[in-house]
């Protein structure tokens, strides 16, 4: 008798195969959904203005950044000016472009400029900036250097400088028969007083101890003297262990300084190149004649092996005990006891 065919639907061993398959690709794909959503790829969380971790590696600060001691972090510019930025940027040049940040919140504050080597223009406005290096809409920001935008000491009217009283320079009194005042001063608002100048030091250890609440406040401050006191910490052993450090004196206005007893008429302070500070050298908690004398040896080291950072050196205390020592770049040696 001949056999009745199967209607196409009756027996198919293949279709439970089929139809596992499709439950087991369905269950592969919603779990690398999900997947996708707890982990997603590293490069979709980075922020479409972060370089990549190879690209952010060839971007970076130069060692001579950070001045002989390797500890400063503030660089100081007149408004405007063209110089070479101190990073190893490596990659293809071909594109490259840079822009300021704010250093307070990192926010643009000048459209993208193209960049060629490592020459940049400084920001017009005096403040505080980051440098960041951008490459196909991805930045990377050096964050480590601060550069800080003076304002001109042309902007002075006066004893004034937009409301804070500076007082006059002997310069300013007789021309040529005194040193020549700062190029410019540096703004510092009342944020950025914590911003660091150095591994030891904050902008806001620089301010003038006059009284005066205004902001935004002003100082000279050549960073050769915070350069030069971190050489003197290193000398005394900072990287082994902590050194208290108390900064009595920083930058003096010119009208200040006359209110200071003792204080010399032309003072450094003045120039922003002079600090007078208490060095705790041995670390006992004490401040005492020992301290100074291991501050002098450690400042004529520096002297000796940075002769660019020559100074005056200034002991104020008495055998029985410390007080404060004060340190500057003048140019020149010179040495005292208050």
């Amino acid at each position: 008798m001949p056999r009745t065919p199967a209607p196409p639907h009756a027996h198919r061993p293949s279709d439970g195969w089929s139809l596992a398959r499709v439950a087991i690709v369905g269950a592969l794909a919603i779990g690398a959904a999900l997947a996708f959503v707890t982990h997603p790829p590293t490069d979709l969380l980075a922020s479409p203005f972060a370089w990549d971790r190879r690209e952010a590696a060839s971007v970076g600060p130069l060692r001579s950044a950070f001045g002989s001691s390797g500890e400063v972090q503030l660089q100081l510019r007149m408004p405007g000016e063209l110089f070479d930025f101190p990073a190893d940027i490596r990659g293809p040049a071909e594109g490259a472009q840079y822009q300021w940040l704010r250093a307070e919140d990192s926010s643009a504050v000048v459209p993208l400029k193209v960049l060629n080597g490592t020459t940049v223009t400084a920001p017009v406005r005096a403040g505080f900036y980051r440098l960041a290096v951008a490459r196909e809409y991805r930045r990377r920001i050096v964050d480590s250097v601060i550069v800080g935008v003076m304002v001109p000491f042309s902007a002075k009217l006066g004893s004034t400088l937009n409301g804070y009283q500076i007082g006059r320079y002997r310069w300013e009194r007789s021309p040529g028969e005194s040193a020549q005042p700062p190029k410019g001063f540096v703004e510092v608002l009342a944020e950025d007083t914590e911003l660091p100048v150095s591994a030891h030091f904050r902008l806001g250890d620089f301010l003038t101890h006059d009284g005066q609440e205004t902001w935004p406040r002003y100082i000279a401050l050549d960073p050769r003297i915070v350069d030069k006191v971190e050489l003197v910490l290193r000398y005394l052993g900072s990287r082994d262990h902590d050194i208290p450090v108390d900064m009595h004196s920083g930058f003096r206005t010119p009208l200040y300084n006359r209110r200071v007893p003792r204080a010399a008429s032309d003072s450094r302070h003045q120039y922003g190149d002079a600090a007078d500070l208490a060095i705790d050298a041995d670390g006992d908690g004490k401040l005492t004649y020992l301290d100074e004398l291991a501050v002098s040896h450690a400042v004529e080291m520096v002297e000796k092996n940075y002769p660019e950072l020559v100074g005056g050196l200034g002991l104020y205390g008495n055998r029985g005990s410390g007080g404060y020592v004060h340190i500057d770049v003048r140019g020149v040696r010179k040495r005292w006891r208050g």
